[in-house]
């Protein structure tokens, strides 16, 4: 048993964790997600150290659950949605009116998902940190010079958690589709950022079985029976929850979150969940790349993203290359 399998194993539970959470600083917020990220210790030590005591904590409000909302609006229910409202300062306008207040959230069950990563690294607090973004454009030969050398170089320590999913030491329970096959098999199961509960907000992502694929990089002609494989079953896990296959977005991120290949699988009625042209690209369309195209597209094609000014990939480039410079041979840069 790993160090880190050991540590899954006697890891306290989140709430005695939190009950120790003493925060530092809110790092992040985004106002559409209705989501907030906390950075703290935990204990009751003074200095935030990463890797040993630091703490990233994500508060968001969890949407409504339209079916709930449908039975207590039904004659004869045992409580009234709007009657149970507790509203504050009113104001109206013509036809609009409007209020703040409270609702009865029993109603509804929990309304807040709390997620928290502990011991939290530098990298983890700064992926989940504001920070500016910087534009990279990327040529094959800058992939292999710059970008490569850096996947290369990541422990596997850092995707652990993806071999303890594939091995069902951990998360068996919510694995909602499995093809077992080594070379084009993968596992399907929510997307920690989504609660599983509401399918307009239907977040999935397939891991693959097959380890050494680690970025959109590294595919080739022979991996599209996988890519395949992937589009034809993600209906299948997408079904449970009640959504068709006309409803899926499928998509690779590139700069991707962990370097194992996964695609993402969501409802298109999603919105603002990294589906931005800059790093997401549909799985129909990297399957016709490589087949219509060029069986080494993407070896060859020149990929455009952007980075946070924190994270360790840009610290990466800025370390080996000239980012005022825009010749082929450095990073191009706004």
């Amino acid at each position: 048993m790993s160090l880190l399998d050991h540590a899954a194993d006697t890891m306290p539970s989140i709430k005695t964790l939190l009950d120790q959470f003493r925060l530092k600083e809110v790092i992040n917020e985004d106002i559409s997600s209705k989501t907030v990220w906390l950075l703290g210790t935990v204990g009751n030590t003074a200095d935030l150290v990463p890797g040993v005591n630091a703490a990233v904590v994500t508060l968001e409000r969890l949407a409504f659950d339209t079916q709930t909302i449908f039975n207590h609006a039904l004659p004869g229910s045992d409580a009234s949605l709007l009657g149970s409202l507790a509203l504050g300062s009113e104001e109206q306008n013509d036809v609009y009116s409007w209020a703040a207040g409270y609702i009865n959230s029993r109603m509804f069950g929990p309304d807040i998902r709390v997620s928290l990563i502990y011991p939290a690294t530098q990298k983890h607090i700064a992926k989940h940190q504001r920070q500016h973004r910087r534009w990279i454009t990327e040529t094959p030969r800058l992939y292999s010079l710059v970008t490569k050398p850096f996947i290369d170089a990541q422990p596997a320590s850092r995707i652990q958690w993806v071999y303890n999913i594939l091995s069902k030491k951990v998360e068996a329970d919510r694995i909602v589709y499995e093809d077992p096959d080594p070379e084009n098999g993968f596992i399907i199961l929510p997307d920690l950022k989504w609660d599983a509960s509401n399918a307009a907000s239907m977040y999935l992502v397939a891991i693959v079985h097959r380890q050494g694929l680690k970025s959109l990089r590294d595919l080739t002609d022979s991996h599209l029976p996988l890519l395949k494989n992937i589009r034809n079953k993600a209906n299948v896990a997408a079904e449970k929850y009640g959504v068709p296959h006309n409803k899926l977005r499928l998509y690779i991120h590139y700069q991707p979150s962990y370097y194992h290949l996964h695609v993402h699988i969501t409802n298109v009625d999603l919105e603002g969940r990294g589906i931005a042209a800059d790093r997401a690209h549909l799985l129909d369309t990297v399957i016709s790349n490589i087949e219509d195209i060029a069986p080494d597209y993407y070896q060859k094609v020149t990929l455009a993203y952007a980075l946070g000014s924190d994270t360790e990939l840009w610290q990466h480039w800025t370390a080996h290359l000239d980012p005022r410079s825009t010749t082929e041979s450095s990073p191009e840069t706004n």
